[in-house]
């Protein structure tokens, strides 16, 4: 059984065909062929499934550097956000995120006695936040947030 395409509406082919192609054109010949597929499957509208890691790559690149906003505005942006969101990868930062929120939830109400944000390299972070004597610390890194602990007493 062959899985479906990854379906995209015509705005965000075009915007996923204009980031790809633009991914692609800096790499070296030998690595571009993935990425020459993928120009091609966005621009039919459909993307095998086999070819998501290099959507979920492309879409990622192009947000985290700003280079989806430089080739289309705030349009291709967008769009090239929505595509990604629906990606598994953009999925499991969604879920991650909506963890770390009802971790967070609980705590509302309480009182705030500290609160700091540690950087440990670049683009990696850790917030500390003690409330009522309970000791949460969440992991801010490029590939997503993360309670590493949560103590009480």
């Amino acid at each position: 059984m062959t899985a479906e395409p990854f379906r995209l509406s015509e705005d965000e082919a075009v915007a996923i065909a204009e980031v790809a192609t633009a991914f692609a054109a800096v790499l070296p010949a030998e690595r571009r062929g993935p990425y020459d597929e993928l120009v091609s499957a966005a621009a039919d509208g459909g993307v095998d499934p086999a070819l998501l890691p290099e959507l979920e790559r492309v879409c990622a690149l192009a947000l985290e550097t700003g280079r989806a906003r430089q080739l289309g505005k705030a349009e291709t942006e967008r769009l090239v956000n929505a595509v990604y969101r629906r990606t598994p990868g953009g999925q499991a930062l969604t879920t991650e995120a909506a963890d770390v929120n009802r971790v967070l939830a609980a705590l509302a109400g309480k009182t705030l006695q500290q609160a700091r944000i540690t950087a440990r390299m670049p683009g990696r972070y850790q917030l500390d936040v003690i409330v009522d004597g309970i000791d949460l610390a969440i992991s801010i890194e490029p590939d997503g947030l993360e309670v590493r602990s949560l103590q009480t007493g």
